[in-house]
């Protein structure tokens, strides 16, 4: 007859503490504590790795041999640290697609500033091709925010950050060069402005930066009209051919109607004059321009415009409804002032 003993003195797996741990980990693994607490993660599958080591360790031994304890305290150290690995990674998780979030928010402002601030000048090609490419990856990181891609947005989202920063650095390097003639734009403004009022003139003021063309009459602000520039039109002429609508002084040399000119009416300026002639050569001196370039001319104020964009090959170009104003506001010898910019470099 087989000898039988009472099953409570027979040793006993901690099948629950080992179930505990398992579902503790299975909880960290699904919060990603991989890989936001990838330390804590790791020793808490050690830990259960080493509860089942312990445990087949012991099932080779003979029964009443058998003692779990070691098994049992692996066990609820693993569930221990699998539950802090959870916490840290939730808390992890939250604090990085915060930081996702505020990332995207400032990408989202610099696009806007971008749109605001730059969106008159000339960019070079290469700058424009970055730009639509940014757009279409912030489109692509918002969607992988939304959707929680984690990988896509760490993949990519320093990408677009440090495109971001080459196209405003450029941008910003390009309107600090062009505003460095800012103090000389004013002064010719205000120069002309109170020839206007003390010979009771009138002038009228290029604004390139804002395409605005103002009148003055007695020194006094009459009229303002919408206008397009040279394709080129961000800087100084330089020769012929560049696209750029020049800066300076000038005046009406003629006053073409219909008939006179391709264009719907025109009042041709005297460019060059004096000053683009003497930089012109100095420019061809230093070797700025080649040696073969001419100055060009027939810059003129004239009809065919509204097209919503800078099309002209230097000129100023009005929608025929205001060029008839302007043509009747209009005499030769008008003073004609072109500059950048009426305002200062902006600083925000």
């Amino acid at each position: 007859m087989a000898l039988l003993f009472p099953s409570f003195i027979f040793p006993q797996p901690p099948l629950a503490e080992l179930t505990e741990a398992r579902e503790k980990l299975s909880e960290a693994e699904k919060s990603q504590a991989s890989e936001y607490a990838p330390d804590l993660y790791k020793k808490a599958t050690i830990l259960y790795d080493s509860a089942m080591v312990a445990w087949a360790k012991e099932n080779d031994r003979f029964f009443f041999m058998k003692d779990f304890l070691i098994t049992k305290q692996l066990a609820s150290k693993a569930s221990e640290t699998a539950i802090l690995a959870k916490s840290t990674a939730q808390n992890m998780s939250k604090k990085i697609w915060s930081n996702y979030s505020k990332r995207l928010d400032l990408i989202d402002d610099q696009f806007e500033r971008f749109d605001l601030k730059y969106k008159n000048i000339p960019l070079s090609e290469s700058s424009v091709k970055r730009l639509a490419q940014s757009r279409m990856l912030y489109h692509e990181v918002s969607v992988a925010f939304e959707s929680g891609n984690a990988a896509l947005l760490k993949e990519n989202l320093s990408k677009l950050e440090k495109d971001m920063a080459q196209l405003i650095g450029q941008a910003e390097a390009t309107m600090t060069e062009f505003f460095k003639d800012y103090p000389q734009w004013k002064k010719w403004v205000s120069a002309g402005i109170e020839k206007s009022r003390k010979a009771n003139e009138t002038v009228f003021v290029i604004d390139k930066m804002e395409r605005l063309c103002y009148v003055y009459a007695k020194g006094k602000l009459t009229h303002t009209f919408n206008m397009e520039l040279g394709a080129n039109w961000m800087g100084d002429k330089m020769l012929s051919g560049d696209k750029t609508t020049p800066e300076g002084v000038y005046k009406v040399v003629k006053k073409k109607g219909n008939g006179q000119t391709k264009y719907y009416k025109a009042l041709l300026l005297n460019y060059p004059n004096a000053d683009d002639q003497k930089r012109f050569k100095e420019n061809k001196a230093k070797g700025i321009i080649p040696k073969n370039a001419t100055i060009g001319n027939l810059i003129e104020i004239h009809g065919d415009g509204g097209k919503g964009l800078d099309w002209t090959d230097g000129c100023v170009a009005l929608n025929n409804n205001d060029m008839d104003k302007l043509f009747g506001l209009a005499s030769e010898n008008t003073q004609v002032i072109i500059v950048g910019s009426l305002k200062p470099l902006p600083t925000k």
